[in-house]
């Protein structure tokens, strides 16, 4: 594993070390150059001094007339209200309304309204590729060694023994895709799961049978891996 992804990882764990169960993850994957426009917003919504109301924000969610920058104040100013029926109508929008603002303002409401619902403070957790209940959704690269063609027993083996390897840590694997000489995979796993030492082991149990995948390997919980990341990964020694 890279050291600079190592030490990402490492420091995201140890930032989170005593949190669990109180931590809140953003199930869907949203650009995090849009979560941070999302929560720069709504700071402004909820010190905004207006006259407006809960029930007011909720019409103009529901009218099909509200103009895009209306529903877009309307999810913030509910979302940050820490009112029940606030969240069930933003809750009810996003069903029929899927998109990265919406979600922010769905997971934004949740933890409002947990934290005034409870003594216990929730943390939300903001990663590009976000995660599903106490687990975060990561993305990892892989390559052949001196970048030769897989078989189709490796090909095999490779999602065969890496799904095991993420399913034994009690992770789940999403997608694997393998590729002529590279393949990548998306999976769920819970923060405190060494990921270097788990696909150290994985990569070792594969190559026991050809020694054909590269020791080196990506791991990201930043954004999934494009056509250029993987040019530019194929490329470095």
């Amino acid at each position: 594993m890279r050291n600079d992804s190592d030490n990402v990882l490492r420091s995201l764990q140890h930032s989170l070390e005593g949190l669990k169960g109180q931590m809140q993850f953003l199930e869907t994957s949203v650009p995090v150059e849009k979560q941070m426009e999302y929560f720069r917003y709504s700071e402004n919504v909820r010190n905004d001094a207006r006259p407006t109301s809960i029930e007011e924000q909720i019409e103009v969610l529901r009218s099909p007339e509200s103009s895009p920058k209306e529903l877009k104040y309307a999810l913030a100013y509910l979302a940050v209200s820490g009112d029940i029926k606030a969240y069930r109508t933003i809750e009810s929008y996003n069903k029929e309304h899927e998109d990265d603002w919406t979600a922010m303002s769905l997971v934004q409401a949740k933890i409002t309204l947990e934290s005034e619902l409870s003594d216990e403070k929730k943390i939300f957790i903001s990663t590009g590729l976000g995660g599903k209940g106490d687990k975060l959704r990561f993305s990892a690269f892989f390559k052949a060694n001196h970048l030769r063609p897989f078989s189709t027993y490796q090909r095999e083996l490779i999602e065969k023994e890496m799904s095991y390897a993420i399913e034994q840590q009690g992770g789940e694997v999403e997608e694997v895709k393998i590729a002529e000489n590279y393949f990548t995979m998306l999976f769920l796993i819970n923060i405190d799961v060494n990921i270097k030492v788990l696909f150290e082991n994985a990569v070792n149990e594969c190559n026991q049978f050809g020694n054909f995948i590269n020791n080196s390997f990506t791991v990201t919980n930043v954004k999934l891996f494009s056509e250029e990341d993987i040019h530019r990964e194929l490329q470095h020694k």
